[in-house]
């Protein structure tokens, strides 16, 4: 465990180092990551996890879906004490990325469910736009970007 073990940043790029030598494929890579996101893990030593993870370029996210949800999934399922504390760890960790690689995920995130193919959520029809437009901040905040307006905000209808 993290009390014993190194610590995370250390074990994150290990795997990270791993997977990029073809000594780890990305499904053992995604299930080392589902094991240290998992609620037994502390949030810090997870965040930690992920920047070393991430430290040798976020464009593995954008090349398994799976990844991005899986942090997707841990993120949206922490509570509120637990995603302050983590939120300068995670900011910090997402501004080291390319900028290009920032923006992609940015709009991945925003686009919808990251557990769901694209082709099935083309299918599913209507995008639920508060729901979406109420998590722009908090991505955008992630990604050290400064958010968009949703063109429907931008007219005032006073």
């Amino acid at each position: 465990g993290p009390a014993t073990g190194a610590p995370g940043l250390l074990r994150g790029r290990a795997v990270r180092l791993l997977l990029d030598d073809g000594r780890l494929d990305s499904e053992e890579a995604g299930r080392r990551l589902r094991l240290v996101l998992s609620v037994a893990n502390a949030p810090a030593d997870a965040a930690g996890w992920v920047e070393g993870f991430l430290t040798g370029g976020g464009a593995l996210l954008l090349h398994d879906p799976r990844l991005l949800a899986l942090l997707d999934e841990w993120l949206t399922g922490v509570g509120d004490e637990v995603f302050t504390d983590v939120l300068p760890l995670l900011r910090r960790t997402f501004a080291a990325l390319e900028a290009g690689v920032r923006t992609t995920i940015g709009g991945r995130v925003a686009a919808g469910p990251l557990d769901e193919l694209p082709a099935v959520r083309a299918e599913a029809g209507e995008l639920d736009r508060a729901r979406a437009d109420a998590a722009v901040p908090v991505v955008a905040l992630l990604l050290g970007i400064r958010p968009t307006i949703p063109r429907q905000a931008a007219g005032r209808d006073t």
